[in-house]
C-alpha cells in the first residue's frame, strides 16, 4: 500500500521546509525537481482556479510510474487545504478527496503540504483511517506554554550545528525579541553564524549588533534598560522607537512596562516560597525536591536556572513599595496617554526619566 504524508499549519516556512525534507526522505533524492519518478504539481500558482489544480493532482496520481518501479507525486504549497472541504467544491475536487481516503496503490507515494487542514472537519478524519501520516507546524507564541523551553531547544541545537556557544544572555535575548516564525528566527541565526566567524561564542553584544531591529527587540532593550536602572540606554531605545514609526508604539510599550514590573513583584514573593534572599545561578539549579513538591506553581522552578537568576537579579533591586510606585507612574502615563493629555513622546521620556530615578 502506497503512503501519503499531508503537512499543514500555520508557520509557512517551516511547513514547505518539512514538505522538501519529506519529498527527498521519501523519493531517495537530494534534487526532485530533476528526478523522473517525481512528479510536482504547483499549487501556488495564482494563475489557477482550485479545480484546475485538483484535475492536475488527479491526473499526476492515476498515471502510473515511467521508467521507475515507484512514483512520488508532490502537491507542492497548495494554498489552502480547507478549501477541499467545501461542500460546494468542484466535482473534480471531491473526487480527488475520495481517491485519498481510499488504500493508494503500493508503488505511489504522496506528499501535500498547505496551510488550513482542519482537524475538527471529516477530510482529516477521513485521510486518517486511509493512513496518511501528518505534520501540523504551528507559529509558536510567545502565549504557548512551552514557548521559552521550544526556543532554547532550538537555540540550543543550532549553537551546536555551528560549533559555538550561545551564551545565556544571548539565548535570552534571542528567545525574547524573535517571534515564533521559524523563517525569521533562521534567517536572524544565519546572520549571527555570518558575523561571529570563527569566534567560539555569540554573545548577546554579537545579537545586538546584527539581529533585525525590530519593534519588539528595541521594546525589550527598553524594559531591559528600565529594569536595570540605565537611563541613557532606556532613552536611546525609546528615540528608536520613535523613528520606526510603529504605529500604536506607546501603548505596547506601557503594557510590556507593566507587565515586567508586576512580574517583578511575583518574582520576589516567589523568591520568599523558595527561601532565595541573595539570587545567584547556583541557587536554582539545586533546589530541593520537597520544595519541588510544595509549591508546584512556583514560576521559578519552571524556569531555565539562569533565567531564574536574571529575573531573581532585577526583582532584588526593588522592594514592594518601589515597585508599586513605579506601577502607579506606568498607570497615570498611560492614562494621560490615552486621554491625550500631553505628547506622547515627552510622556513617555518624562516617564523612563522618573523610572529609573
Amino acid at each position: 500500500m502506497g503512503k501519503l504524508y499531508l503537512i499543514s499549519g500555520d508557520d509557512d516556512f517551516a511547513r514547505k521546509q518539512r514538505a522538501r525534507e519529506t519529498v527527498i526522505l521519501v523519493s531517495n533524492c537530494e534534487e526532485p525537481e530533476s528526478a523522473d519518478h517525481v512528479e510536482i504539481v504547483q499549487g501556488d500558482l495564482p494563475e489557477l482556479k482550485l479545480d484546475v489544480i485538483a484535475d492536475r493532482f488527479l491526473d499526476a496520481l492515476r498515471t502510473p510510474p515511467f521508467l521507475a518501479p515507484e512514483k512520488v507525486v508532490w502537491m507542492r504549497h497548495h494554498p489552502d487545504l480547507d478549501s477541499w472541504t467545501n461542500e460546494s467544491a468542484p466535482a473534480v475536487v471531491k473526487e480527488l478527496v475520495a481517491f485519498l481516503s481510499l488504500p493508494l496503490p503500493g508503488e505511489l507515494s504522496v506528499v501535500v503540504d498547505g496551510p488550513g487542514l482542519d482537524k475538527r472537519k471529516a477530510l482529516w478524519k477521513n485521510l486518517q483511517k486511509a493512513g496518511a501520516a501528518f505534520d501540523m507546524l504551528t507559529v509558536s507564541r510567545s502565549t504557548d506554554r512551552n514557548f521559552a523551553e521550544s526556543r532554547r531547544n532550538l537555540l540550543t541545537n543550532f549553537a551546536k550545528s555551528t560549533g559555538k556557544r550561545l551564551l545565556p544572555d544571548a539565548m535570552q535575548y534571542l528567545t525574547e525579541v524573535i517571534g515564533g516564525d521559524s523563517g525569521t528566527l533562521a534567517n536572524e541565526l544565519e546572520k549571527l553564524a555570518c558575523y561571529t566567524g570563527n569566534a567560539p561564542e555569540i554573545t548577546i553584544e554579537d545579537c545586538r549588533a546584527i539581529v533585525s531591529r525590530t519593534p519588539e527587540a528595541v521594546i525589550w532593550e527598553y524594559t531591559d534598560a528600565i529594569q536595570n536602572l540605565r537611563c541613557e540606554a532606556a532613552l536611546h531605545a525609546l528615540a528608536m522607537l520613535a523613528q520606526q514609526n510603529d504605529q500604536g508604539f506607546e501603548i505596547k510599550l506601557i503594557a510590556m512596562l507593566s507587565n515586567s514590573f508586576q512580574k517583578s513583584l511575583n518574582c520576589r514573593f516567589a523568591m520568599q516560597q523558595l527561601g532565595i534572599r541573595r539570587p545567584s545561578p547556583g541557587a536554582f539549579e539545586n533546589i530541593s525536591d520537597e520544595l519541588k513538591a510544595k509549591y508546584p506553581d512556583n514560576p521559578l522552578i519552571k524556569l531555565h536556572p539562569y533565567r531564574a537568576f536574571k529575573m531573581c537579579e532585577a526583582a532584588a533591586k526593588l522592594d514592594g513599595a518601589a515597585i508599586a510606585r513605579k506601577l502607579t507612574l506606568i498607570r497615570n502615563a498611560s492614562r494621560a496617554l490615552v486621554s491625550g493629555g500631553g505628547k506622547p513622546r515627552i510622556i513617555l521620556e518624562q516617564l523612563t526619566i522618573k523610572l529609573c530615578s
